[in-house]
């Protein structure tokens, strides 16, 4: 080991509940203000005696790294490029601060009473993301998820092929709290509008990037896709708040159609117990992964790590807030936010759904959620140092990686061979089908936790790609193809 120790971070934050409101507000030049500063657009009389009730509180727009008239631009690209896609004003959201969880239970029930708010709910965050407990290319004979199926994905097979690097124009970027920017097996980029890098996550992270981007050298392991471009924006904002919601539309900002976007992050029960469910269930953060997705924007999501105390996973299918049951497939309230949700497996055949790892009809992928080798995280050192390892990450953020990186390669194959890119809709269809693909231990039906891709069988029978063919006159036609706009 070698290096010089990084500082640790100190950070509380407050309770925020998050609205949206039928009628905009205008905020101040600076973008927030004391609620009985606030001049009315359209006076909502209800909100203000909400806002006369309350002790003084802050608000500010939801979305601060782009201004409104951007959002609103990407909202009606989107519309244009997806005639299903109905985009929300996203220009409506606001963030309210509160002290604590009382005055924020308090202020909700109000907020939930009055005619002028279309929604609103207590923001969890932050939250752990969700990894299991961790320890030429020297620890490649560790990376059993690379091996071919079934026991892993087969990345080593793709590497037969122009894209199996993850080379070429595919931009991919991780959304959470922190990484190791300078380890020596990683070469990432960062925006001017990336946010804060959080000491206290930076092994988590580095660990994720290493699934996906560890380089191809004489150091560490290898990445599935060591020669992707890849880039970091985190949840943390520019104005130190934490903003989820926020850092994907940022996120959005630098992406084009088929690039790939990993979200490493899960949320609390909104009813404040101590599960943990995708992001996706809290409504801003939904809303603006299907402007993603309506962009052609390909969205890999965590299914979650269940009871964070008892380490027991969640049915997605029970799930629901006001009796909503919006995670269960077929249901009047069933929401499809266009990602693709991962679950965390065994690494072992057959692979046995991890008992902390949730899992539900909504479900698309599986993969390894334990004992995958990457970098970053040493006992009693964890996050000191540049040139750290591991043989124990896991959890759905490990699944999740290894899905986000078999994406890449998928769409880098596409791109360098066809000459064009899918969109999310066919790339959840290709990694979550039965046929490509491999089972879990009690099938689709009984674990509900979908499948682990195979990318030998996806390249030759999905793709139908054979080596040194390179024009699109090969594609099959049992595979429909969406030219990037």
């Amino acid at each position: 080991m070698k290096g010089n120790p990084r500082p640790k971070d100190s950070h509380d934050i407050p309770f925020r509940i998050i609205i949206k409101l039928l009628n905009e507000i205008q905020l101040a030049e600076d973008s927030s203000a004391k609620a009985e500063d606030f001049p009315l657009k359209s006076e909502p009389k209800s909100f203000q005696a909400i806002l006369k009730r309350s002790p003084p509180i802050n608000i500010t727009k939801l979305f601060t790294s782009l201004s409104p008239a951007k959002i609103s631009r990407l909202a009606e690209r989107a519309s244009k490029m997806d005639c299903q896609y109905q985009p929300p004003n996203f220009n409506a959201y606001y963030a309210v601060t509160c002290t604590d969880r009382v005055d924020a239970d308090r202020l909700l029930q109000m907020m939930l009473e009055a005619k002028d708010v279309e929604l609103a709910y207590v923001e969890t965050g932050p939250l752990l993301p969700p990894s299991d407990n961790p320890i030429k290319n020297p620890l490649i004979v560790y990376q059993g998820y690379l091996n071919k199926a079934p026991g892993g994905v087969d990345a080593h097979y793709a590497r037969n092929f122009k894209g199996g690097y993850g080379e070429g124009k595919v931009k991919f970027i991780d959304i959470e709290q922190g990484w190791i920017l300078n380890h020596e097996d990683i070469t990432v980029g960062t925006f001017p509008d990336t946010g804060l890098n959080r000491t206290d996550f930076q092994d988590h992270g580095t660990a994720v990037l290493g699934t996906i981007m560890m380089l191809d050298n004489k150091l560490g392991g290898i990445g599935m896709t060591p020669n992707v471009n890849g880039y970091v924006v985190s949840q943390w904002r520019p104005d130190g708040s934490f903003n989820t919601a926020d850092a994907i539309m940022t996120a959005i900002n630098h992406l084009k159609y088929g690039d790939i976007l990993l979200l490493q992050t899960q949320a609390f029960d909104p009813a404040g117990s101590d599960f943990a469910w995708p992001v996706e269930i809290q409504n801003a953060v939904f809303e603006v992964i299907a402007l993603a997705t309506a962009l052609g924007i390909v969205v890999i999501e965590p299914a979650g790590n269940g009871n964070l105390n008892s380490k027991v996973g969640s049915d997605l299918d029970g799930f629901a807030i006001a009796g909503e049951q919006r995670l269960k497939k077929g249901t009047t309230y069933f929401r499809d936010s266009g990602a693709i949700i991962v679950a965390a497996a065994s690494n072992v055949v057959p692979h046995l759904r991890m008992g902390y790892s949730n899992f539900g009809s909504r479900i698309d992928c599986y993969s390894w959620g334990e004992r995958i080798t990457t970098a970053g995280y040493v006992p009693l050192s964890s996050g000191e140092f540049t040139d750290t390892y591991t043989g124990r990450f896991g959890g759905t953020s490990g699944a999740s990686a290894i899905i986000a990186g078999v994406a890449i390669i998928v769409q880098s194959i596409i791109e360098l061979n066809f000459g064009c890119r899918i969109g999310p809709k066919q790339m959840r269809d290709i990694l979550s089908s039965d046929m490509y693909n491999t089972a879990s231990s009690g099938g689709r039906a009984k674990d509900k936790i979908g499948v682990m891709p195979d990318l030998r069988k996806i390249i030759q029978d999905a793709l139908g790609v054979k080596k040194n063919i390179r024009s699109a006159r090969n594609m099959p036609g049992k595979m429909r193809i969406d030219v990037a706009p």
